[in-house]
């Protein structure tokens, strides 16, 4: 049978008053319960306020601390028959509700808070752009709602807001990388997205741990590795011949390469999308379903040579297909992609992301498209025309994507210190000739 009793510590004249609550042989929790009073009306052997004092005051907190425990005891009765765990945390939470009953009224538990911020996005409208916030960035928290019900079964609890602080950061990276094996980057996002509901609940009056607005409770990062396409290979893809599904699979990807689509986007092209210049050239627009930004290209004589074939587009199929089919075509005899190379990829056992050597088709997946295009298309046209095509803001960003650095300065350097050196040798040689 559960027992509570309330003690204080230190003679202070304002000392706290804890609660210690012990049911069975493993549960033993003492917390403090935010009530204060100078140790001269308390009693220690009761553990209660002394009944001789009329103050006010003394009799309000005396009320206080009876109705709380009655609450606990309540509170105790129903959560084990539903097979919550009973520790200091869950405690905590029952003195809160105590004290501010409004909590009752509102759900407390984070993965309600990240479904109801989930439900709102699909109303939103996203400030940079404008326009609808994209179906791929509503989807994504779901992901990150699946992984947080593996922690709390690990917990063996439930999640409160309130409890989201730089030890849950801490005990949830632990978690997502040793048990569900997630990269930096994935436990990344499930951070990003956590902290933005949780500042999100702030904004609506709920009361949030000050630590997640700290600088430490952050999403880290690693470089990503990736896979590209070059030219010759794209030559190699086209020489492709297979099942009508594949050879409509090595359409889209040879499309993909020459206009940088997300695979989104890619899927939803048609001739709708065929514009004339005044000039008579043909050109591509759509509109990045991520980004909301128009784009414009151009089209390239290999996406012709589809269009010409087929009168259309090829035809569309899902993310899912094309991530599987892509591989099918790159790893046939026609193609033949089995190079080693260091990358990514999703074990097809497990569906974790594991990094290691493998045979390159092993690393294509859609991303390979735009991707591609950025790669091939580096130091042969402006930084800035290639980020009209894959949306990117800086050229930081476009740097990052295709993994260059910032260093075309030091070419720069290297050449006028050449050109110098070249510059100084000459004249010695002449004065050397003036000499003779």
């Amino acid at each position: 049978m559960a027992t509570i009793k309330y003690l204080i510590k230190g003679k202070k004249e304002l000392s706290t008053i804890y609660i210690r609550l012990r049911d069975g042989r493993n549960t033993d929790l003492t917390i403090s319960t935010g009530y204060t009073i100078n140790p001269k009306y308390w009693s220690e052997a009761k553990g209660t306020v002394k009944q001789t004092s009329d103050n006010l005051e003394k009799v309000n907190i005396s009320n206080d601390l009876e109705k709380l425990q009655r609450k606990i005891i309540d509170s105790l009765n129903s959560d084990k028959g539903s097979g919550t765990e009973i520790n200091k945390d869950w405690l905590e939470l029952v003195i809160e509700k105590y004290k501010n009953p409004m909590l009752e009224n509102k759900t407390s538990l984070l993965i309600e808070f990240i479904g109801l911020y989930q439900s709102n996005l699909k109303s939103k409208i996203n400030k940079k752009t404008g326009k609808k916030i994209s179906a791929g960035t509503i989807r994504n928290f779901n992901t990150t709602i699946s992984r947080l019900k593996e922690f709390e079964k690990y917990k063996k609890r439930n999640i409160h807001l309130h409890e989201i602080d730089l030890t849950f950061h801490s005990e949830y990276t632990k978690y997502a990388s040793n048990s569900l094996k997630l990269s930096i980057n994935s436990i990344g996002k499930d951070i990003k997205q956590i902290k933005t509901v949780c500042l999100d609940a702030k904004d609506k009056g709920y009361s949030i741990n000050q630590q997640v607005e700290s600088r430490k409770f952050n999403a880290e990062s690693e470089p990503t590795l990736f896979v590209t396409l070059n030219e010759s290979e794209i030559e190699r893809i086209k020489k492709f011949r297979g099942a009508d599904y594949l050879e409509n699979t090595r359409d889209w990807l040879i499309i993909g390469c020459w206009t940088g689509c997300r695979v989104g986007d890619l899927m939803q092209l048609s001739n709708n999308n065929i514009l004339i210049t005044p000039k008579g050239q043909k050109f591509i627009r759509y509109t990045q379903s991520k980004t909301g930004k128009q784009v414009d290209i151009p089209i390239h004589s290999d996406v012709q040579e589809i269009l010409n074939r087929l009168g259309n587009f090829p035809r569309p199929i899902s993310d899912q297909r094309f991530n599987e089919w892509i591989k099918d075509v790159c790893k046939s005899d026609e193609v033949k992609l089995n190079e080693l190379v260091h990358g990514t990829r999703q074990n097809p056992d497990t569906h974790l992301k594991e990094v290691g050597t493998f045979e390159k088709w092993q690393l294509i997946r859609s991303h390979i498209c735009r991707r591609s295009f950025a790669t091939n298309h580096y130091n042969k046209l402006s930084n800035k025309i290639i980020m009209a095509v894959t949306g990117h803001s800086t050229e930081k960003m476009l740097l990052n994507y295709i993994g260059e650095t910032e260093n075309e300065h030091l070419d720069d350097f290297f050449n006028v210190w050449e050109a110098d050196k070249e510059q100084a040798k000459k004249v010695i040689e002449l004065k050397q000739q003036e000499n003779v």
